[in-house]
């Protein structure tokens, strides 16, 4: 089920590519936050030939090499 508070924020950007991926990256980006916060000890993302958005995420959380 997805949050309300997602959906929201989803159906506000219904018809526009760039602002979806933009969305998806800054929500991966918080919960990927919240998940090293608690310990996990790595994360495997699945770029589903989406290799920007990896990127993007992984700037904005430090982790590029």
């Amino acid at each position: 089920e997805i949050p309300t508070w997602l959906e929201e924020r989803m159906d506000a950007v219904d018809g526009d590519p760039e602002a979806t991926r933009k969305l998806g990256v800054e929500v991966a980006t918080g919960l990927i936050e919240q998940l090293l916060e608690l310990g996990v000890p790595g994360i495997h993302i699945y770029a589903m030939n989406r290799a920007q958005s990896i990127e993007e995420i992984y700037d904005h959380l430090a982790l590029r090499r």
